[in-house]
C-alpha cells in the first residue's frame, strides 16, 4: 500500500484498507462518499480545474449489524484539534444521523503525535455546547474518545468501537 503525502490522504489511505477488509470479511458495509466535480479546464484524462458540484456530506456511510452510520475523517499537524477543519453541513449531517439513531463520529489523525481517535458525535457536540474556544484539545479526545492503533488485518481497526456507540442509541 502507498501512503500518500498528501494533507489528508493518509488517513483516508488506512481507512479504506480498513472499510475494504470489513467488507471482505462480512464485518460491516461502508464506503466512502465520492466527490461530483465539474471540470472546468480538461486536456485528455486530466482535469487541471474543476469545482465541486455540491456540498458533500461526511466522507464515509454504511451499515453495521443494521444500523446506519457516518463519519468524517480529518487530519491535524497541530497539537490540538480544530473545529474550523469540520465544516458545518458536515456537523449538520452527523447530528441528522444521530437524531434519526443512526452512529455518527469524528476520527481525527494528530500528526503531532501520531495518535488516531474516534469521536462521537455526543462528544463532540457537548464540547461546541460547552465552550467558547474551536480548539479542541488532545485531552479531551483522551478523556471523551476512543484512542485507535494500527493492526493487522484492518489497519486503522475501530469496529469494536461501534458496539459501544450502538448502546447510545
Amino acid at each position: 500500500m502507498i501512503l500518500p503525502n498528501n494533507r489528508g490522504m493518509f488517513l483516508e489511505e488506512l481507512i479504506n484498507y480498513t472499510i475494504n477488509d470489513y467488507r471482505k470479511r462480512n464485518l460491516a458495509i461502508i464506503y466512502k462518499r465520492p466527490v461530483e466535480i465539474i471540470p472546468v479546464v480538461k486536456n485528455g484524462n486530466h482535469i487541471s480545474k474543476a469545482y465541486f458540484k455540491e456540498k458533500s456530506t461526511c466522507d464515509y456511510y454504511g451499515l453495521y449489524q443494521g444500523t446506519y452510520l457516518e463519519f468524517e475523517t480529518k487530519e491535524t499537524n497541530q497539537t490540538k484539534f480544530n473545529l474550523n477543519s469540520l465544516k458545518q453541513h458536515q456537523f449538520k449531517q452527523l447530528e441528522l444521523v444521530n437524531l434519526h439513531k443512526g452512529i455518527s463520529f469524528i476520527i481525527v489523525y494528530f500528526r503531532y503525535y501520531d495518535r488516531y481517535f474516534l469521536l462521537p458525535y455526543h462528544a463532540l457536540n457537548n464540547w461546541i455546547v460547552m465552550n467558547t474556544t474551536k480548539q479542541i484539545p488532545l485531552q479531551y479526545f483522551e478523556d471523551k474518545g476512543y484512542e485507535l492503533s494500527i493492526s493487522y488485518p484492518s489497519l486503522l481497526d475501530f469496529i469494536h468501537i461501534l458496539n459501544r456507540l450502538i448502546s447510545y442509541i
